[in-house]
């Protein structure tokens, strides 16, 4: 009996003990936050999320956005690489890349290809962009 009497004592010894470290854990995460909320308050007195908010609204205008891309053989078979190729450039607003079967798959085994690209920057005019199999295009916004 006084096995099962220790063995309860010990659990009820590690659970208070679980409770005080969860306890102040809690009591730093609440400091942390805390600090974090007054600072995001002195930072919007002084108006820098304002400025950041201008700044990315500057870059979501002029980064690359892809309207048509195919990759193949002029007049014959194709794939559309637009997405890949989107998702390729994100938000960047100038890229570089290899023009290659990695875009949409090899649509003409043993023939040479070409990628055939119109883009835009933001709400500019849509802009063309060509190159053959294995070279380098640079897709740009200025």
């Amino acid at each position: 009996m006084s096995i099962a009497i220790s063995k309860k004592k010990i659990l009820g010894l590690a659970l208070v003990s679980a409770l005080a470290a969860a306890s102040g854990a809690a009591c730093a995460q609440s400091a942390e936050y805390r600090a974090g909320y007054e600072q995001g308050y002195r930072d919007a007195k002084e108006g820098k999320f304002h400025r950041e908010y201008e700044h990315e609204h500057e870059r979501e205008e002029s980064r690359i956005i892809i309207e048509e891309a195919r990759y193949g053989v002029r007049d014959g078979n194709a794939c559309d690489a637009r997405d890949s190729l989107q998702n390729a450039v994100g938000g960047h607003r100038h890229f570089e890349f290899t023009v290659g079967n990695e875009l949409c798959g090899d649509p003409a085994r043993g023939q040479p290809k070409r990628l055939h690209v119109r883009y835009r920057c933001g709400d500019s005019q849509s802009a063309h962009a060509e190159a053959p199999e294995g070279s380098v295009m640079e897709l740009s916004c200025q």
